[in-house]
């Protein structure tokens, strides 16, 4: 379910990334019914954050885009993250109007104390994925 338009508009305009991770459901999952394979059940939590984009870091590689916006932000709603969610865990995001892939990474050296702050920080990787939104 995408994030109510009211609650965005409560954030506005500091809410400017919206964020879709999928993860694992609490149940066990499913089988397959054509290979009878095992399947994990995915279920998608979406979050609205206040994200800063760094200047992208560039390299020239013919016929490849390595365009990458280093960023870091906080939480909006809601303002912690799932225990579902680990380092380097991928979601589906908006940000500043563009859609495209946010790679989550840890802050490893903050302390327990900064960790438990009311808004969780936030910071990862960006890359434009399809263009404007």
């Amino acid at each position: 379910m995408p994030i109510a338009t009211a609650i965005i508009a409560d954030y506005a305009p500091w809410g400017n990334a919206e964020l879709a991770f999928e993860v694992p459901a609490d149940r066990l999952g499913s089988v397959d019914p054509t290979t009878g394979n095992f399947t994990q059940d995915l279920v998608t939590v979406e979050y609205l954050a206040a994200i800063k984009l760094q200047v992208p870091s560039w390299k020239a590689d013919s016929g490849v885009d390595t365009t990458v916006y280093s960023c870091s932000g906080r939480l909006l709603h809601p303002t912690k993250l799932d225990p579902r969610i680990t380092n380097g865990s991928q979601a589906f995001a908006t940000i500043n109007g563009y859609r495209g892939r946010f790679e989550l990474v840890f802050d490893l050296a903050m302390d327990a104390y900064h960790r438990a702050t009311l808004r969780q920080s936030i910071g990862g990787i960006f890359r434009v994925v399809g263009g404007p939104a």
